[in-house]
């Protein structure tokens, strides 16, 4: 490659291969924050939806506690069992919102990317170890943008905390008057405001941040000209890709094939080996032209589709096989076949003329 080509700018959108390549090496756009985002909703959701037995459960273990502080059965046996029943029942009331907060977390990331598997990400590469390259991406241009970005998010999520808590201090403040449940559900309606409009907060930066990421993604994977002229030279040279290319054309001819079969004057067959439609129109003043031909299971089912777009079926093996073998699909029939045709045709417009 010439400095010219190296140099050039890359202006191109990534082609689906280059798009590949990058998965497959982990190299996706995702925003970290988003995902933060999902979980810490999953959090809140989840706990708001277990505060009630938290409460509940909480008062009636401290209540059944004080009550049994003083059991002389309870200081013999020390308060290893007081203390285990309190694990147990936090335990049981905190892993369902460990759990929202995974299941949120991994759907999150499903969302953007799907199922990934790579290992490219973690394999371990030397220049990582170098300190002179580590200094570099310290005080690149994309850390300090890191950084500004991190100060920015901190500075929205510490306002909507603020701003929560500055209209809730009336609120707050009355907690210390308030009798033991009624501080509770205060607290609890408090923590509420203030945890959604952090969370809503979140959600907004996660959001912009997984829009900047899909843009620094297409323009990191971006091509020059010369390097999506040399992509489709190579897979232009690939067997596999010039096979699937002929498959393609294949199918697609085939299915063409088919659906002009239903327009043929006539399906001439071996009967069972071959069968060749042609479709001839008087007007138009040219040559009966092959829209269909196959042999063994192509010709039956060629058979097939003519018996049910009820076009006539002609048993002429000679002009069957003279057919398959002289003329291409699309093509007119040549004039050394003109006779054979002619009879068949005018056997076939008989036959509609007695009908």
């Amino acid at each position: 490659m010439s400095p010219e080509q190296g140099n050039e700018e890359r202006t191109e959108q990534a082609t689906p291969k280059r798009l590949s390549e990058a998965r497959d090496k982990g190299q996706v756009a995702k925003s970290t924050d988003l995902i933060g985002a999902m979980g810490f909703f999953g959090v809140f959701l989840a706990f708001a939806a277990t505060a009630g037995g938290f409460v509940s459960q909480t008062l009636a273990y401290l209540m059944r506690s004080l009550s049994t502080f003083g059991d002389p059965a309870l200081l013999q046996g020390g308060y290893g069992q007081l203390f285990g029943g309190a694990l147990t029942m936090y335990a049981s009331l905190v892993w369902p919102v460990l759990l929202a907060a995974l299941v949120i977390g991994v759907a999150a990331n499903l969302m953007q990317v799907g199922f990934i598997w790579s290992m490219d990400p973690i394999k371990p590469e030397l220049s990582r170890l170098d300190p002179l390259a580590g200094l570099g991406r310290m005080f690149s241009m994309r850390a300090l943008f890191d950084l500004i970005k991190a100060l920015v998010k901190l500075l929205l999520v510490g306002w909507a905390a603020y701003s929560g808590v500055q209209g809730e201090l009336d609120s707050l403040l009355q907690v210390g008057f308030a009798e033991g449940t009624a501080a509770i559900v205060l607290v609890g309606r408090v923590l509420w405001t203030l945890a959604l409009r952090v969370g809503l907060v979140y959600v907004l930066i996660g959001t912009v941040d997984f829009l900047y990421q899909r843009y620094e993604h297409s323009k990191n994977l971006r091509m020059s000209r010369h390097e999506v002229k040399e992509e489709h030279k190579q897979m232009e040279g690939d067997p596999q890709v010039r096979a699937k290319q002929k498959e393609r054309q294949r199918l697609l001819a085939t299915r063409r094939m088919f659906s002009d079969i239903p327009k043929a004057t006539v399906v001439i067959t071996n009967p069972t080996h071959y069968a060749v439609a042609l479709k001839y129109e008087e007007a138009s003043g040219g040559a009966p032209v092959v829209v269909a031909k196959g042999s063994d299971y192509l010709a039956q089912r060629i058979i097939a589709a003519a018996k049910a777009a009820k076009v006539p079926i002609m048993p002429q093996p000679e002009v069957a096989r003279a057919l398959y073998a002289k003329v291409d699909l699309g093509r007119e029939i040549p004039i050394e076949l003109y006779r054979l045709v002619a009879e068949v045709l005018a056997a076939v417009f008989s036959r509609k003329g007695g009908l």
